[in-house]
């Protein structure tokens, strides 16, 4: 790198600093120039020129009759003086009130630069922002830009931030929220209900204390005694524990002032009032009762609902030496408490949350157990807290009782299948051995002709050995066998058959054999048709006494056996 060298260099950067960087002094710019000798002339030119322009976009400028330049932004404008906001540090801004007859000469910010700025503090939008509010913000934000300044330099960008709102508009709409940058969907938020509503509740703590006055102060309390009574266990209390340490010493400071200044206020409001009018000043009495009887009223309704941190009437000594007291027991109560172990039992309980939802219930009973024994107090009496971690709405006891109910659920769902697979295992058996009773079994083609064949062979047999009144028998569904042994005890033991005479004889010959020809009445049924109606044949032609001889007839009516 080559040093600076020649004057006339140096002349022009000091020319260059002063003329361009007009809020700089004069000693100042001649500081920077000295330093800028030990550099390389581009690498000072390219330095110069990028902080000269950011000069330029700071905002806009007052130039003073008496040399002077302010930068930052005019905030209010009138006949006889302006206002600006100078930026101090990226948090201290202040505002400045110069006279008209001060001011040399006014140079304004460019319209869309101004603009372009308000639309970069929209985002990133803040938490639980409804979907009105977000139209709001597209409609005088980015899509006025668009429509006033549409070939601006920052259009592009924009455009960008408008398609950002557009899609969290979208997602508000399908009903998700957004809590510190996070997004929930609607399951998340009915999965981890208590959760939700602790961080919830954390944030409008959060808001209120940012006001930075008694009644924020009061309301940020009112918060804190809600996660505490509620969402004891969660993340939100330990955050909310913090956040109260230093909200109750700065509620403390601002009572302590109330309290020395409320009878100096107290006897100003009466001394103004004593010189107005009879008329204005039973206007002002006659406001002051209702102020007082709308703060008894809600003072009764505080009481009632249990709110500790009740409304303060500041013009009232005793109500705010009885604030100053609550807030100094509740600062040293507080003070018990052990921030670093409840933020160990939180993160605990999250995790049996989760685990929770992903239906892994024994390991979630455990690490319940272990984040229970976890003592929240800095105290060695083992108490965690004044729930004991276990009140009826504190986080652990809400969790228990998430637990039992989706172990019960589990339990619900396996007995009712359970059930169902017996229930459709007792109709598979039933449907099986009904089609079993009423449909017999389909045989093959091969084994279905040798049974048909055996079922003829096997009936033409039995028509050739069996007599008529045994086929009639065996039809009737009587034993043959059985009537010709109780026949042979009746003829005191003898078995000897009686001798067949020619009629009978006639009647036992084959009966001829039906070919199946296919078609009709299958061959296997012909043979027991046939046979039952030649058994009904001989019967009645036995009981009618047709084709039997007389001498027959006597033979057999004699009564005995040759």
């Amino acid at each position: 790198m080559h040093p600076f060298r020649g004057q006339k260099y140096c002349h022009r950067i000091r020319f260059f600093v002063t003329s361009s960087l007009r809020p700089v002094t004069l000693a100042t710019a001649n500081l920077i120039t000295s330093f800028m000798k030990k550099f390389h002339p581009i690498t000072l030119f390219v330095t110069l020129v990028l902080f000269a322009g950011t000069s330029f976009l700071q905002g806009d400028e007052i130039k003073l009759k008496n040399g002077e330049s302010l930068q930052g932004r005019i905030t209010y404008e009138a006949d006889d003086i302006v206002k600006i906001e100078l930026t101090i540090s990226s948090s201290i801004k202040e505002t400045k009130i110069i006279p008209r007859g001060d001011i040399a000469q006014i140079i304004k910010e460019a319209p869309d630069n101004v603009a372009f700025k308000k639309i970069e503090e929209m985002v990133p939008v803040g938490s639980l922002t409804n979907a009105s509010t977000y139209e709001t913000l597209i409609e005088t934000g980015p899509a006025s830009f668009l429509r006033t300044f549409p070939d601006s330099i920052h259009a592009d960008k924009v455009k960008e931030i408008k398609a950002q709102l557009d899609e969290e508009l979208d997602k508000v709409e399908r009903g998700f929220i957004k809590l510190e940058g996070d997004w929930l969907s609607p399951q998340e938020q009915a999965e981890f209900e208590t959760l939700v509503k602790s961080r919830i509740q954390f944030l409008r703590m959060d808001a209120v204390a940012k006001s930075g006055n008694y009644n924020g102060f009061i309301s940020a309390m009112r918060e804190f005694q809600a996660i505490e009574d509620n969402y004891y266990g969660t993340p939100a209390f330990p955050r909310g524990l913090e956040l109260a340490l230093q909200v109750l010493p700065a509620l403390g400071r601002q009572l302590q002032g109330m309290l020395r200044d409320v009878e100096y206020r107290n006897a100003e409001f009466e001394r103004n009032k004593a010189a107005l009018d009879e008329i204005a000043r039973g206007q002002i009495e006659a406001a002051r009762k209702r102020e007082d009887d709308n703060y008894q009223a809600g003072l009764a309704a505080d009481k009632k609902a249990g709110i500790k941190w009740v409304r303060l009437n500041s013009r009232s000594k005793a109500s705010i030496e009885n604030y100053l007291k609550l807030a100094g027991g509740e600062l040293n109560r507080i003070r018990e408490y052990d921030p670093e172990q409840l933020k160990i039992q939180a993160d605990k309980l999250v995790e049996v949350d989760e685990l929770i939802a992903k239906g892994n219930y024994d390991f979630a009973r455990t690490k319940l157990e272990e984040a229970r024994a976890i003592v929240g107090t800095k105290g060695t009496s083992g108490s965690s807290s004044p729930k004991g971690g276990g009140g009826k709405s504190s986080y652990i006891a809400s969790l228990s009782s998430k637990l039992g109910a989706r172990v019960a659920e589990k339990n619900a769902k396996e007995k009712a299948r359970e059930e169902a697979a017996k229930s459709e295992a007792l109709a598979a058996n039933l449907k099986k051995k009904t089609q079993k009773e009423s449909k017999p079994e389909e045989e093959s083609p091969e084994e279905g002709e040798a049974v048909e064949a055996d079922s003829e062979t096997a009936a033409k047999e039995a028509a050739d050995q069996k007599s008529p009144d045994d086929m009639f028998a065996a039809l009737s569904g009587a034993d043959p066998a059985v009537g010709k042994v109780n026949e042979a005890s009746k003829a005191g033991g003898k078995s000897k058959e009686k001798p067949k005479d020619k009629n009978e004889e006639r009647e036992e010959r084959p009966i001829p054999v039906a070919v199946d020809e296919g078609g009709g009445i299958s061959f296997s049924l012909i043979i027991p048709i046939v046979t039952v109606l030649l058994l009904v044949t001989v019967v009645l032609l036995k009981y009618f006494g047709i084709g039997v001889k007389k001498g027959d007839e006597e033979e057999e009516s004699s009564g005995e056996e040759p």
